[in-house]
């Protein structure tokens, strides 16, 4: 997403993007983007119709980095992936890291810049474009697992895609339930809806060797990021 801005505009996200690590929206000024940023106030307005404008691309560029490295990482492990069944660990290994309770304040601010774009058209646009790219990345991914035949025929690739999305915001509901489901209970039912609705049938899993995913470092980051590491590569969205 930045790498097309003008070096400018990408300076003025990034600040706003290292200021919403410690603010909301709401209390960031134009002062201290200027201030940190040492860009003057005429170029901020030539490249932003306004400060809030600003504002929603960095909230945007924060929503999109976390889908963007769970794409990664299972475009890689599907490129790796000599089974059906190392596929669904490294599926469930997906799963367990960002269905944990510590992405509880990720999923907030993501369900917050979802909810600012109700009735602003402008924000709604910028969203609307990302969503979509991130859409279609999944969807290929699909389609190639279903080429692999590693994932069922009739499985609608759009539709997948956005339940992908989905299940993992949708956990918010649970993060503020004090009676909800533990971690284990809601990975094993995704899981089970992993199993019966999109995997194609398994063999006996004793017979084949299973794919285990060596994890070191997978964490988010200050800036929304999901890093971790595989085969002792050390891999991020950026």
């Amino acid at each position: 997403m930045l790498s097309a801005f003008h070096p400018t505009k990408r300076l003025l996200v990034e600040t706003v993007v290292n200021l919403l690590n410690t603010k909301s929206p709401s209390e960031i000024l134009a002062e201290e983007v200027l201030e940190i940023s040492g860009v003057s106030k005429g170029s901020m307005y030539h490249h932003f119709e306004d400060l809030q404008d600003l504002v929603e691309t960095a909230q945007i560029y924060r929503y999109s980095k976390w889908i963007d490295a769970s794409i990664e990482f299972l475009t890689n492990n599907v490129a790796t992936a000599r089974s059906k069944e190392e596929l669904r660990e490294a599926l469930k290994v997906l799963t367990v890291v960002t269905q944990t309770d510590e992405r509880k304040a990720a999923r907030t601010e993501r369900a917050l810049a979802l909810a600012a774009c109700f009735e602003n058209p402008r924000m709604a646009k910028q969203m609307g474009h990302e969503s979509q790219r991130m859409t279609d990345a999944i969807t290929d991914v699909v389609e190639d697992l279903k080429n692999k035949e590693f994932i069922n025929s009739d499985v609608n690739a759009k539709a997948a895609a956005t339940w992908i999305q989905a299940y993992t915001l949708g956990k918010l509901v649970n993060d503020y339930n004090p009676t909800g489901v533990t971690e284990n209970e809601w990975v094993d039912f995704i899981m089970s809806i992993v199993d019966t609705r999109f995997m194609a049938k398994l063999k006996n899993r004793s017979n084949e060797r299973l794919f285990y995913l060596t994890l070191s470092g997978f964490n988010l980051d200050n800036h929304g990021v999901l890093g971790y590491e595989m085969g002792g590569v050390a891999l991020t969205s950026s």
